[in-house]
């Protein structure tokens, strides 16, 4: 294996942080809304590929994220040369401020940690395992052509289905379609 980068500061500043609470770095990436190994990648500051250590450099509001789940604060991530991750984290902490009334901050993070999202992950990748099951590679070209189109269109756009002619559609009927089927 070839040796890589060194940890970056803002790595060695949340590693510090995250010891210091006691908190594993399952539970510490947990609380980021991010994978364990995506934490591991962005405190070490590279990921492997083909054995190759690559540098990875987080972005601003993840490191944000990473830093409130561990108790790093915004001075001391400008202090680490990450500016831009402090001011995300003060947005971050004034949206939680603003959104504390309902239980989660403006990310959708609730006071545990995990976000809206994070809660319905599972779920979202399990429907998605199961739709390629049985498909030939075109097949599932289509499917992931559809689910990327879904999910970069407005939520309230036609054709929710991703395909607007099927049964389910949210398309209205035209003027001349017969809706009384029989």
């Amino acid at each position: 294996m070839t040796e890589g980068p060194d940890a970056p500061p803002e790595g060695l500043l949340i590693k510090r942080a995250q010891l210091a609470a006691r908190l594993s770095q399952r539970e510490a990436a947990r609380r980021a809304g991010l994978s364990e190994a995506r934490w591991r990648q962005l405190v070490s500051g590279f990921q492997l590929v083909s054995r190759t250590r690559v540098p990875v450099r987080s972005p601003d509001e993840t490191l944000a994220r990473m830093a409130r789940a561990v108790g790093v604060s915004a001075e001391q991530l400008e202090a680490a040369g990450r500016g831009d991750a402090a001011d995300a984290l003060r947005d971050a902490e004034a949206g939680r401020a603003a959104g504390e009334a309902g239980g989660t901050d403006a990310a959708g993070i609730d006071q545990a940690g995990r976000s809206r999202v994070d809660e319905r992950w599972p779920l979202v990748a399990a429907v998605l395992r199961q739709a390629r099951v049985g498909l030939s590679p075109a097949e599932y070209d289509v499917l992931a052509g559809r689910v990327t189109a879904y999910v970069a269109a407005p939520a309230d756009a036609p054709g929710i289905t991703g395909q607007p002619d099927a049964p389910g559609s949210s398309r209205p009927a035209g003027p001349d379609e017969d809706t009384d089927r029989d």
